[in-house]
């Protein structure tokens, strides 16, 4: 992962902790409280210690198991009482990865040149993974 330092776009996220995740219609909902929040249309990854835990394409899939996968839940569980350490966006592809203590991350990812991935708001800023990876950022007005 190329890492940008500091990443004035990410930086609301450090210190923060993931307070809920939330999946609606087509939108997953990642708030950090303190009015920092995520949303994503676009696929998203929890990993720990190396390896994927779940994923949202994970989300609803059996498996085999005796319940359909809760990715909120699982990400959730994992992720309490965390605190965010460091948050990055990769400036080749515009990913933004967002890292817990113990080597544990939260990828947001964009896999497209033409569609919005994922949004930043901010106290009132925006910040948004536009297609093809740039970065728009809308201050407050």
């Amino acid at each position: 992962m190329n890492r940008t330092e500091p990443d004035p776009n990410a930086k609301p996220l450090v210190g923060r902790q993931l307070l809920s995740l939330e999946k609606k219609d087509y939108t997953w909902f990642f708030e950090f409280g303190g009015s920092v929040s995520l949303a994503t249309e676009s696929p998203w990854r929890f990993i720990d210690q190396g390896c994927i835990v779940v994923s949202s394409e994970d989300h609803g899939q059996q498996f085999g198991l005796p319940a359909p996968v809760n990715a909120a839940r699982e990400v959730l569980s994992r992720a309490a009482g965390l605190t965010v350490e460091a948050a990055w966006v990769v400036t080749e592809s515009g990913d933004l990865i967002i890292q817990f203590p113990g080597q544990v991350f939260l990828q947001l990812l964009q896999l497209s040149s033409g569609y919005e991935s994922w949004r930043l708001s901010a106290d009132g800023e925006l910040s948004i993974c536009m297609g093809g990876g740039s970065i728009a950022h809308f201050p407050r007005s």
